[in-house]
C-alpha cells in the first residue's frame, strides 16, 4: 500500500485538492496526516470534511486543539489568535468535536506520528539535529514522522551515533532501513521553505520508500479567499513566497 503523509494543511483548500489529486495518481489509498488541518487557511469546514469523508489517520496540532478549546488562544500571537477565533465561527459542532478528541501520538506499525516532537508532541519544533538527538532518544518506533515546522526535513542517527539532518527535495527517495530516522514532509498549504508549492509524502510499504513530493497549486484564488474573510495579510502574502 501506499500512503499520502501530510502536515499543517492550515485550511488551505486549492492546496489540499491539488496534494489529493497528485497522492491518489500515484496509487495512495490512505491519508496519514500530522496534525494542524485547520486556521490561517480561509476553508477550514471544506479541509476537514475532505478528510473525514476520505480513509485516514490524524494527530493533532497546536491549532487543531486551540481551535476545539483545548488550549488558550492567549498562548497564540494576537493575529494567530484572531484567527483562530474566526476558524471556530465556522465550524460544525461535529467538526469541533472531531478536533477536541484527536490523539497527540499515534503508533503505526514502524511509524510514529505526531505533530511536533516526541517530548512535547503539539508544541516543540524539530528543527536542528540536536533537538532530533533528543527525540531519537525517546522513539518507540525506528521512523518517526513529524510536521509542525512547515519545511521538508530528514533527520538520522549514523553508526557512530551523531544525528545529522537535511532538507528533503521534490522528487527525493528515502530507503527505509535500519537507521532510525524523522521525516517531516513540510506543509501543504503554507510551506516556510522557499518554495510555495504545497509539500507532501508518500510512503511505500512494499518497497520500503519514503518520497517527497511538491504541487503547484491556484494560489491567488486561495489568497482572494483569505483577503475576502479578512484574514491577517501577511498570512495571505506569505503563500506568493513560501516563506
Amino acid at each position: 500500500m501506499r500512503y499520502a503523509v501530510m502536515a499543517d494543511i492550515h485550511a488551505n483548500l486549492e492546496a489540499l485538492n491539488a496534494v489529493l489529486e497528485d497522492a491518489y495518481k500515484r496509487d495512495a489509498t490512505e491519508i496519514w496526516c500530522l496534525g494542524d488541518i485547520i486556521n490561517y487557511g480561509p476553508d477550514p469546514t471544506a479541509c476537514l470534511e475532505i478528510l473525514m469523508n476520505h480513509k485516514h489517520l490524524a494527530v493533532a496540532g497546536n491549532h487543531d486543539l486551540a481551535v476545539a478549546g483545548k488550549i488558550n488562544h492567549s498562548l497564540f500571537e494576537l493575529e494567530a489568535a484572531r484567527c483562530l477565533a474566526w476558524t471556530r465561527s465556522q465550524l460544525s459542532s461535529d467538526m469541533i468535536d472531531y478536533l477536541a478528541v484527536l490523539p497527540e501520538m499515534l503508533i503505526v506499525g514502524d511509524f510514529s506520528l505526531v505533530h511536533g516532537s516526541l517530548k512535547r508532541p503539539v508544541w516543540d519544533y524539530i528543527t536542528t539535529p540536536q533537538l532530533a538527538a533528543e527525540n531519537f532518544g525517546l522513539m518507540r518506533t525506528p521512523y518517526c514522522l513529524v510536521g509542525h515546522t512547515h519545511m521538508p526535513y530528514v533527520f538520522t542517527t549514523g553508526q557512530n551515533g551523531i544525528c545529522r539532518g537535511m532538507p528533503l527535495m521534490a522528487g527525493s527517495m528515502q530507503p527505509l532501513r535500519q537507521t532510525n530516522l524523522i521525516i517531516n514532509p513540510g506543509s501543504v498549504g503554507q510551506p516556510r521553505d522557499g518554495n510555495p508549492q504545497a509539500s507532501y509524502g508518500i510512503y511505500n510499504d512494499e518497497a520500503r520508500t519514503f518520497c517527497l513530493y511538491r504541487v503547484a497549486y491556484n494560489i491567488p484564488a486561495t489568497q482572494k479567499k483569505m483577503q475576502k474573510a479578512k484574514l491577517p495579510p501577511f498570512l495571505s502574502a506569505r503563500l506568493s513566497k513560501g516563506r
